[in-house]
């Protein structure tokens, strides 16, 4: 098996990790590449290899470090999405599969299956339109993706027609346009609902909205969103995971929709499922 390994080098013990999946993976035999673009660092990761990311048919990557570092190796795979592990340094991470406290006998579990297995989970994206005209430029994230007034100091007003359809306007800081895999993170903290992520649907949630009755909502994942500004704005922001940004004005036309990518998270017996990730995370107590 060919694995790539990529993430945050400037994550404190992002070595010390890579060290450890080395000693582990060597024993099994697998082929280990280490992202090229680290090749600058002072570091001896001997007996590894270097790689260009998706230069090559890897069967399997490696993230080390944050969610973050998950969110932008999906982005960055494209339309050609391998399966991934997220492994997080410091506590659990809510996506990444693995933590350093766990990282030598959840490995171990997974070489020995000699199978990757992996879940898909579409993305969505939003693709952009500068005075009806499509720009060819598509946003993807796999969290959210959010219209926010960027250093306006003032509320926003944006229109959503779903399907065609007209459905509300916001006058609000912003719109999070999430998968319900995203749903517990800027989506939850700005009042949004939690989704199983195995449920097909978009969730459309308001940023401060000015009206008590703008409320999340829950839509179904065919649905193709259309945003207005409806009013003269010279700059605003839309984001894909918090980490791909681009500055528009009200010129702009704004579709959101599932996209036809699907990033493939891998699974393995013995990790931690996504409910018991949700209850570390929302400190949920009792006993079972």
């Amino acid at each position: 098996m060919k694995i790539f390994i990529t993430g945050n080098i400037k994550k404190e013990n992002f070595y010390l990790i890579l060290d450890k999946i080395i000693s582990i993976t060597k024993t099994y035999g697998h082929d280990l590449f280490l992202n090229s673009s680290f090749d600058s660092c002072d570091k001896d990761v001997s007996p590894i290899s270097f790689g260009k990311f998706l230069d090559s048919d890897f069967d399997l990557i490696f993230s080390i470090g944050g969610d973050g570092s998950l969110l932008s190796s999906i982005r960055s795979m494209g339309k050609k999405q391998i399966p991934i592990m997220g492994i997080h340094i410091g506590n659990l991470g809510f996506l990444n599969q693995i933590n350093h406290i766990n990282l030598e006998s959840n490995l171990i579990s997974f070489y020995k299956k000699h199978k990757i297995n992996y879940n898909d989970f579409t993305l969505l994206e939003a693709k952009l339109f500068s005075n009806g005209n499509n720009e060819n430029c598509t946003i993807l994230a796999l969290n959210d993706i959010v219209l926010n007034h960027g250093n306006l100091l003032r509320l926003i007003k944006l229109r959503v027609d779903l399907n065609s359809d007209y459905l509300n306007e916001y006058s609000c800081d912003g719109l999070i346009f999430s998968t319900p895999l995203g749903s517990t993170a800027y989506s939850l903290s700005a009042g949004g609902p939690i989704v199983s992520p195995d449920m097909d649907s978009i969730i459309v949630t308001p940023v401060s909205p000015h009206s008590l009755s703008a409320r999340p909502i829950v839509l179904a994942g065919n649905s193709i969103l259309r945003v207005t500004i409806k009013e003269k704005v010279d700059s605003m922001n839309i984001t894909g995971d918090g980490q791909l940004k681009k500055e528009i004005d009200s010129g702009y036309t704004i579709e959101i929709k599932k996209s036809d990518i699907k990033a493939k998270l891998v699974y393995f017996h013995g990790m931690d499922d996504y409910y018991s990730k949700l209850r570390n995370k929302l400190n949920w107590f009792g006993k079972n």
